[in-house]
């Protein structure tokens, strides 16, 4: 459950900002090695994230009640060789979905993540975007030279800009947006039209929150289109196996008529559950 430093790589001269370093997988570092040499998730630790499973390469741990991460140990695949071997992970053939999207992990999401420190939470938002398929570097927490939250790259290959606000104090991320497109286009030399600035959101706010105003202002007077994506839009694609090719046209922007994020999702509307009131749409 350890991340490889190459995938904190990002391409260009994105590479030169200061990232955290951490290469924890589990943000609560849930999962550990028993003296036995058996890994066990510990269960008061566990947020139900799915990371884990989802990173597993022999595709043994899951999600036992939609709940908690708990790892299979008596190896009814018959996976297990015995003494001293060399050779790749089996790859586990991966079909249908971790859980339902509405199962006890998703639902309780945000009452979990109230319970992480800055750093850990800003490194479930990063190692969720990276198992997505977003390539993404978080900011050090108390890094006084670096504002900006995260930076990374689409697979579409388009540079983004990211502000992780997991509390309810949303309203400040579209104007700390503009000014992170700023460094971002002098600092690295993008674009301002290549960049997308992008909001990493526990909940949607309320459809009458000055900041969906806020945002149509920006985009209207200064042609900067700032995006909203929720946590559990996020774990619902992670869940799903959904890859997410980036954050282009209309998807995760707020329009005349609001803002709803399955559409820019992809995920099968078989497998549609909102995880918990305001992760794909504004609760009221």
């Amino acid at each position: 459950m350890e991340k490889d430093p190459s995938e904190l790589v990002l391409a260009g001269e994105l590479d030169s900002y200061p990232g955290d370093p951490n290469l924890d997988v589990c943000p609560t570092r849930a999962v550990v090695w028993n003296r036995d040499g058996t890994a066990v998730a510990i269960t008061d630790n566990c947020i139900g994230c799915g990371l884990c499973v989802a990173r597993c390469p022999y595709g043994a741990i899951h999600l036992a009640g939609g709940e908690i991460a708990r790892v299979e140990t008596a190896d009814p695949d018959r996976l297990v060789t015995r003494g001293r071997t060399e050779g790749a992970h089996p790859e586990p053939t991966r079909t249908g979905a971790l859980a339902a999207l509405d199962a006890p992990a998703a639902t309780e999401l945000p009452a979990a993540v109230s319970t992480l420190q800055d750093a850990r939470a800003a490194l479930l938002v990063r190692n969720l975007l990276h198992e997505v398929g977003v390539n993404a570097r978080v900011r050090r927490r108390g890094d006084t030279n670096m504002r900006i939250d995260a930076v990374g790259q689409s697979r579409n290959g388009r540079p983004f800009v990211a502000e992780i606000e997991l509390t309810p104090a949303v309203l400040e991320s579209p104007r700390a947006l503009l000014e992170d497109v700023a460094v971002l286009h002098s600092r690295y030399g993008f674009s301002v039209t290549d960049i997308d600035p992008l909001s990493v959101v526990l909940v949607l706010p309320n459809v009458r929150s000055e900041y969906y105003r806020v945002i149509r202002d920006i985009e209207r007077v200064l042609n900067v289109r700032c995006r909203t994506i929720t946590l559990g839009a996020l774990v619902a694609l992670l869940w799903t196996g959904t890859r997410l090719d980036g954050f282009q046209n209309a998807a995760f922007a707020v329009g005349d008529s609001g803002v709803d994020l399955e559409a820019g999702l992809g995920i099968p509307r078989a497998l549609l559950r909102e995880p918990y009131a305001g992760a794909f749409r504004p609760a009221g």
